[in-house]
C-alpha cells in the first residue's frame, strides 16, 4: 500500500513542479505577445487535449516533463507573435519565468511549512557548557551570532551549514550582545572537538515577522547550497556517484510518505520539506548555463544583448538539441546508478 501511495505522490510532486515551471514561461509569453502553440503537462502520447484559441492545452502520457511550445523558439519565422522576433528583454523575460515560478512556489511552502509551527530556533545562545569550545572563546547566553567565518548568519540553517564548512584552525564568530558588535574566536584544542561548539540554541515563540524572515532566508539559502554542490562536483569534492535523479528522488519521496503514514503530520512535514527542496532546486539548476537548459537559453540571449543581433535560431537550436541528448544520457546514468543503490541497501 505504501508503494501505491508512493507512486502518487510522486506524480504528484512531479506534476506540480513542471506545472509550475512551464506555467511561468507560459503567462510571460502570453503577458508579453508571443504565440503559445501548446502547454502540456508530461510528456509522449498526448491522452488529452483541448484547443482553445490559439493554444493546445494537452496532458501527455508520461508525467515526467511538460513544455510550452513558442512560435519562433527553436527556428526563424516570419510571424510578428514569434519570439524570435521579439527584444532580448523579452525572451530574457519569458525565459526567466519559469525557474522563478519554482522559486516563488518554494518560498509560498516555507511560509506555508513555517506558519504551521509554534516555536521556532534561532541562531541566539540559549545556553554555553562549561568548559566548552564557545565558553573558553567568552560566547554568552543571550549572544545572538551574526557571522561565522566571514559569512553572515539569518537563521540556524546558515550557523549549522558554516559549521559544517569549517574544516580546520579556528573560526573567527561575530555575535550581537546587548546591541553590540563583539569579535570571538572559536579554537578547538583536545578536550573542545571542533564540531561541538558546546552551546544550545533558544526557541522563540513563532510569529509573523519569523515566518516571513525564515521564508526569504531558506528560499536563499538552499539555491546558495544547491549552487554550492554543484560547484564541488565540478571541482571533484562531492563525487558524480552521490548524484540522483528521478530513481532516487522516488525513493526519497517513499521514505517520506512512510514516515507520514507513522507520524502523521510530522511525517508530512518532512514531504513538505522535500517537496520544496525539489522545486528550488529545479528553478536554481534550469538557470545553469547548460545548453537545453533555461540556463543555456539565458546564455545565447546575453550574447545577442552583447552583440546587439541574434545568432540564428538554427544554429542555436542544434545546440539545444546536442545538450539535450548529452542530459538525457546523463539522467539514464545517474538512473543506473540509483537503482544500483536500492539494491545496495
Amino acid at each position: 500500500m505504501t508503494g501505491l501511495w508512493t507512486a502518487v505522490a510522486a506524480i504528484l510532486i512531479f506534476c506540480i513542479l513542471i506545472f509550475v515551471h512551464e506555467l511561468g514561461h507560459f503567462l510571460a509569453a502570453k503577458g508579453l505577445g508571443v504565440r503559445v502553440h501548446e502547454f502540456a503537462i508530461g510528456m509522449g502520447p498526448k491522452i488529452y487535449g483541448k484547443q482553445k484559441g490559439e493554444t493546445l492545452y494537452s496532458v501527455r502520457l508520461f508525467p515526467i516533463g511538460g513544455f510550452c511550445a513558442l512560435e519562433g523558439e527553436d527556428k526563424s519565422s516570419e510571424d510578428d507573435k514569434a519570439l524570435s522576433n521579439k527584444p532580448a528583454w523579452v525572451k530574457l523575460i519569458i525565459t526567466v519565468a519559469g525557474a522563478f515560478m519554482n522559486v516563488l512556489l518554494g518560498l509560498l511552502l516555507l511560509f506555508l511549512l513555517y506558519g504551521s509551527i509554534q516555536s521556532v530556533v534561532v541562531p541566539e545562545v540559549a545556553t554555553v557548557a562549561p568548559g566548552s569550545m564557545a565558553e573558553q572563546a567568552g560566547m554568552m547566553p543571550e549572544d545572538t551570532i551574526i557571522r561565522f567565518n566571514g559569512k553572515v548568519i539569518n537563521t540556524v540553517r546558515d550557523l549549522y551549514w558554516e559549521k559544517d564548512q569549517w574544516m580546520e584552525g579556528d573560526a573567527h564568530v561575530v555575535v550581537r550582545r546587548a546591541g553590540e558588535k563583539i569579535n570571538l574566536t572559536l579554537s578547538p584544542d583536545e578536550q573542545a572537538e571542533q564540531n561541538t561548539l558546546g552551546i544550545t540554541l533558544l526557541a522563540k515563540e513563532n510569529n509573523l515577522w519569523l515566518t516571513v524572515k525564515n521564508g526569504f532566508c531558506d528560499t536563499a539559502f538552499y539555491g546558495k547550497v544547491i549552487l554550492s554542490s554543484f560547484v564541488d562536483l565540478i571541482r571533484g569534492k562531492i563525487a558524480f556517484s552521490s548524484m540522483s535523479g528521478p530513481v532516487g528522488i522516488v525513493s526519497e519521496i517513499g521514505s517520506a510518505v512512510e514516515a507520514t503514514a507513522q507520524n502523521g503530520w510530522a511525517g508530512f512535514m518532512n514531504l513538505l520539506q522535500l517537496t520544496i527542496l525539489l522545486t528550488i532546486n529545479l528553478g536554481v539548476f534550469n538557470l545553469l548555463p547548460i545548453p537545453a537548459l533555461d540556463g543555456g537559453r539565458i546564455f545565447f540571449i546575453l550574447v545577442e544583448m552583447i552583440r546587439r543581433k541574434p545568432l540564428p535560431p538554427e544554429k542555436e537550436g542544434m545546440v539545444h538539441f546536442v545538450g539535450f541528448a548529452l542530459l538525457i544520457l546523463l539522467s539514464i546514468v545517474i538512473a543506473y546508478m540509483d537503482v544500483l543503490k536500492l539494491f545496495v541497501k
